[in-house]
């Protein structure tokens, strides 16, 4: 117990954020939840500020807050963009260009990856396993390599797309090598601290687990798996696999269990980690999340089902008992969106751009209110809300900020 308590104070401690930073992907516990309690929720037929707009480029990273700068990146002109910028005014402070493949396949390509900011750092993985560690106030490049031919990392198909995750002193990343597809580098020089595993890289992001701070929580090609943080030691596993290998949506951790789920007909499992071995309370092909996470208010999840395609309009947002894989209700309009939950309320953007606040209520969707924010389609990028301002990223480019609460 003690040793949980000094590893809980050392993660608050060296991770120099306020409570409401959003400082990597899914906001500081990679949950796309937070408890600010700023946001507007009546706007009485009018529409938010834009505090301003830029052109990012092509692509799919989401927008993250620190220490009063945004930071996102594109893909324009054979190169990947990492932008820097001030979050009152909207103008850039710095940029950090590499050269990167458009790769699209199947869509039309771009960054996938979102930064992570820790202790004055930035760190960024390209599509195609370029790493980087940069400073954060001024772009300055600390150290870099590319992580497959470095560390003998294996490229999924999509490319890489989760985002680096630093914790107890250590940068912790996905490779997908058969030889260690999770490692633990020195974020002070990209050293390796130690490596596990053989599974193929996924598309979600590795996190600490809420319970248990000594764990983290993968989920990648194979499925669900557990990790001790100080060496990398593989706790235990649960098979989860997918056609295409994706399993993209965050894992949703509930009490000692993980509600994970996928797309291409494989669908949801409520996973019991409680046992010597990890095992399915119940499955159900009638939640398939393809990429938008899950969020959590109590004993229920609200998440979207449904994958890109010729059937994504048909895609629904939906609440579900999280113990029993009852869904509550659904409701169409969204298509293969993203949603975030602020306070007590969600936030959800349409992959057609529009912004819409509803109820986080488990006994029926009652909707608030929608805005129009973004332009053109597959905007599959799930929003960012730190002290006030709304950050909705599109996928030709588009990066607006809106004042959706108290800004300061």
């Amino acid at each position: 117990m003690v040793q949980k308590f000094l590893l809980l104070v050392s993660l608050i401690i060296v991770s120099h954020v306020s409570a409401d930073d959003w400082p990597t992907f899914g906001g500081q516990l990679r949950s796309h939840t937070s408890e600010e309690e700023s946001l507007r929720i009546e706007w009485e037929n009018h529409e938010p500020d834009i505090l301003w707009k830029q052109d990012i480029g092509l692509g799919y990273s989401s927008v993250i807050e620190y220490k009063g700068r945004a930071y996102c990146q594109g893909y324009n002109n054979g190169k990947n963009t990492l932008r820097c910028v001030d979050v009152q005014k909207g103008n850039i402070i710095w940029q950090h260009q590499y050269p990167c493949k458009k790769a699209p396949d199947y869509f039309q390509g771009g960054s996938r990856s979102t930064p992570t900011a820790h202790n004055g750092k930035i760190f960024l993985q390209s599509h195609e396993g370029d790493l980087y560690s940069l400073d954060a106030a001024t772009g300055k490049i600390l150290w870099s390599f590319n992580i497959v031919r470095k560390l003998g990392g294996k490229r999924p198909q999509w490319g890489f797309a989760g985002a680096p995750l630093v914790v107890d002193n250590k940068l912790i990343l996905q490779t997908g090598s058969s030889t260690g597809s999770l490692v633990a580098l020195n974020p002070s020089n990209g050293e390796v601290i130690w490596k596990s595993g053989s599974d193929e890289a996924g598309y979600a992001s590795p996190f600490i687990r809420r319970s248990n701070q000594n764990q983290i929580v993968v989920f990648n090609q194979f499925g669900l798996v557990l990790h001790e943080l100080a060496n990398g030691t593989e706790l235990k596993r649960y098979q989860h696999k997918t056609r295409y290998g994706i399993n993209a949506a965050q894992p949703l951790e509930y009490k000692d269990f993980f509600l994970i789920s996928s797309a291409y007909g494989k669908g949801a499992a409520l996973v019991d980690s409680s046992k010597t071995s990890m095992q399915s309370v119940w499955e159900s092909d009638a939640i398939s999340c393809q990429m938008a996470s899950l969020v959590r208010r109590g004993d229920y999840a609200f998440g979207i089902h449904g994958q890109a395609g010729a059937r994504s309009k048909q895609a629904t947002l939906f609440c579900v008992d999280i113990a029993s894989g009852r869904k509550e209700w659904e409701e169409k309009g969204f298509g293969v969106g993203t949603l975030i939950l602020v306070d007590q309320h969600l936030v959800i953007l349409s992959d057609s751009g529009a912004l819409t606040i509803a109820e986080a209520r488990e006994d029926k969707f009652e909707e608030i209110e929608s805005f129009q924010v973004l332009s053109g389609k597959n905007n599959w990028t799930p929003l960012t809300y730190s002290k006030g301002r709304m950050h909705a990223r599109g996928s030709q480019g588009s990066w607006v900020c809106l004042a959706m609460g108290k800004v300061n």
